[in-house]
C-alpha cells in the first residue's frame, strides 16, 4: 500500500491545482480550527483531527476542482483491492463481500516494485490481484510476464492467464487466474516466480492460500457419444465467484478433443458469461484422452435448471445439450 500511495503522489504532484481555491479552504479551516482553543491533550486531539480532515479534504476536494485528479482518484484501489478495481463481477462481488485475502507482499527488482494485494481460491478459481510499479513506462519486456509456480515447495504446473490494466505509464493493476490440472488442498502455500520476458527482472513470492468454504458440488455423471468422441461430464462446483464445470473426451482424432467448449444458459435463457476454460490431452494406447474446466460466471440468485451445450470448433462433431437441476 505503501508503494501505491507513493506512485500517486508522484502522479498528484504534475497536476496543475487551482491554488487560490485550496489556500482559501486551508485559511477557512485553520480559523474555524483555532476558535474555542482548549488546553491539554483535547487541544493536542483537535490538532491532530483537524490535520487529517485538511489532508483528505484537500484530497477530495482537488478531485472535485481538477478533472485530473478526480480521474487518477477513481482509480485508486479500494485498501489496495485489485479485484474491486478490475475483476470480473465474481471477484468484486467477494472482494465486497470480504472473502479475498490480503497479502500486501512487495518485492523490488531492478528498481522495479511488484505487489502481492490479495488472492482468492474457492475451489472453482485461483485467483491473484498484483500491483507494478516502474522506474519507466513499461517496455515490451513486460508484455508477456513469465510465470513459475510451488505448492508447498514442490513444481506444480498451472496454465496461468495474465490481465495487466494501466492506472499510470508507471503503475499497473493486474490479475492472475490460475488453473490447476489437479484438485489443490484446502490450505497450502503457493510459489510465485514473476519475470519479465527477457528474465531480467524477477520477482519470488510465497503466499499462504486458504480455500473459501462456500461452494457447492453438483454431481453430473453425464455421457454421450457423437463423431468418433466418447464425452464425459463428471461435475459442477458452484462458489461465491463462479461455477466451473468439468469434462472429458476420449477420441482417436486429437483436435476433436482438444479443442471443446461448453456454453451454459438458465431458464430465462440467460447466457452465463464464460470466463476461462480449456483442455489437455494425452495419447495412449491409441486414443487421445482429454480432461478440461470452464469457468463460468454465477448464476443469478434463484435460479433452478441450467442447460449445457458443449462444442467442438471445428464443428465436425454434434453434440446434445443437457439440463443440470441446482439444489
Amino acid at each position: 500500500m505503501i508503494q501505491e500511495i507513493h506512485s500517486f503522489k508522484k502522479e498528484i504532484d504534475h497536476i496543475p491545482v487551482p491554488h487560490d481555491k485550496l489556500d482559501a479552504i486551508i485559511t477557512k479551516t485553520v480559523q474555524e480550527a483555532g476558535a474555542g482553543q482548549r488546553t491539554g491533550i483535547r487541544k493536542k486531539m483537535g490538532y491532530v483531527a483537524g490535520a487529517a480532515a485538511v489532508a483528505c479534504g484537500l484530497l477530495l476536494g482537488s478531485a472535485a476542482l481538477s478533472p485530473a485528479m478526480a480521474s487518477l482518484v477513481s482509480k485508486i484501489p479500494v485498501i489496495g483491492s485489485v479485484f474491486s478495481q478490475i475483476g470480473d463481477s465474481g471477484l468484486k462481488s467477494v472482494s465486497e463481500q470480504g472473502l479475498t485475502a490480503a497479502v500486501g507482499a512487495t518485492k523490488v527488482s531492478g528498481g522495479d516494485s511488484l505487489t502481492i494485494n490479495e488472492v482468492f481460491y474457492d475451489g472453482t478459481r485461483l485467483s491473484i490481484g498484483y500491483s507494478l510499479e516502474t522506474e519507466k513506462p513499461l517496455g515490451e519486456e513486460y508484455i508477456i510476464m513469465r510465470t513459475d509456480f510451488t505448492v508447498n515447495g514442490t513444481e506444480a504446473k498451472f496454465s496461468a492467464r495474465d490481465k495487466l490494466t494501466e492506472v499510470t505509464p508507471t503503475y499497473h493493476t493486474g490479475i492472475l487466474e490460475l488453473d490447476s490440472p489437479a484438485k489443490l488442498p484446502d490450505q497450502f502455500e503457493l510459489g510465485l516466480n514473476l519475470s519479465t520476458e527477457d528474465r531480467v527482472k524477477k520477482w519470488d513470492f510465497a503466499i499462504p492460500v486458504s480455500k473459501q468454504a462456500d461452494n457447492k458440488l453438483i454431481p453430473i455423471g453425464h455421457k454421450q457419444q457423437s463423431g468418433g468422441v466418447e464425452l464425459t461430464v463428471s461435475d459442477l462446483v458452484v462458489g461465491p465467484a463462479g461455477m466451473r464445470l468439468a469434462f472429458s473426451a476420449v477420441s482417436e482424432d486429437q483436435d476433436s478433443v482438444d479443442y471443446l467448449s461448453v456454453t451454459a444458459v438458465d431458464e430465462s435463457g440467460h447466457e452465463l458469461g464464460s470466463l476461462s476454460g480449456g483442455t489437455g490431452s494425452k495419447f495412449r494406447d491409441g486414443k487421445y484422452y482429454s480432461t478440461g474446466t470452464q469457468l463460468f460466471d454465477r448464476p443469478p440468485a434463484g435460479t433452478k435448471t441450467l442447460t449445457f451445450t458443449p462444442h467442438e470448433a471445428s464443428g465436425r462433431v454434434k453434440f446434445d445439450s443437457f439440463t443440470v437441476t441446482l439444489p
